[in-house]
């Protein structure tokens, strides 16, 4: 098989990500990123020494892509759409999300630190939940969310509906549709939509 002179750097991280996803952090391999990128193992260790500092420099770049997307967001001020933008945008980067969880994991179990990196995780974790926190406290505060139910709770909920376990053979954006109506609306019919149903 004839093998390519040149990638990219985005092929490169293209590919981390698939197969980040298909194999997980323990069967990931400069091996088997070569094969996939159709190059020599050669030419991946000229970008990179060791794949924690691939994956780290992989996450950083789609991270660093979140939170520019999530500062030019056009926030909308109706309370319902702002929940909506909220849900999709933190859904649209689920996979990195449960990436960098898995892969911090995996560094802390071995003992592992990388060197000279910059932490754009907990950037990212505190710009979200102080972003969830602050949209929370307003609602609760302006009445369109329960205050009988504890802020800390509510906020927790939101950020951490990314990691649910996902079986359900959705998409990302469908399942952000389906996990914004559960939390906003709770999984029972209303009085109303009971009503309009037929008889059986």
């Amino acid at each position: 098989m004839s093998r390519k002179k040149k990638f990219s750097v985005e092929d490169l991280y293209d590919q981390t990500h698939h197969l980040l996803m298909e194999t997980g952090y323990d069967h990931f391999s400069f091996g088997l990123l070569a094969d996939h990128l159709n190059v020599s193992r050669a030419a991946i260790y000229k970008y990179y020494s060791n794949k924690d500092d691939l994956i780290n420099d992989y996450l950083t770049f789609e991270m660093k892509k979140f939170l520019t997307e999530f500062e030019e967001l056009d926030w909308s001020e109706d309370v319902e759409e702002h929940f909506n933008q909220l849900f999709q945008l933190i859904f649209n980067y689920s996979d990195v999300h449960q990436l960098s969880t898995m892969f911090l994991q995996k560094l802390h179990i071995q003992g592992k630190q990388l060197k000279d990196k910059e932490n754009i995780s907990e950037i990212l974790h505190e710009i979200m939940l102080g972003h969830i926190q602050s949209f929370i406290v307003s609602g609760q505060e302006k009445g369109y969310f329960k205050s009988s139910i504890p802020a800390p709770l509510l906020i927790s909920m939101i950020f951490h509906s990314v990691m649910i376990e996902d079986r359900s053979g959705l998409t990302s954006s469908e399942r952000a549709i389906f996990i914004r109506e559960i939390l906003a609306h709770g999984i029972f019919q209303s009085e109303e939509r009971k009503q309009d149903e037929p008889e059986k």
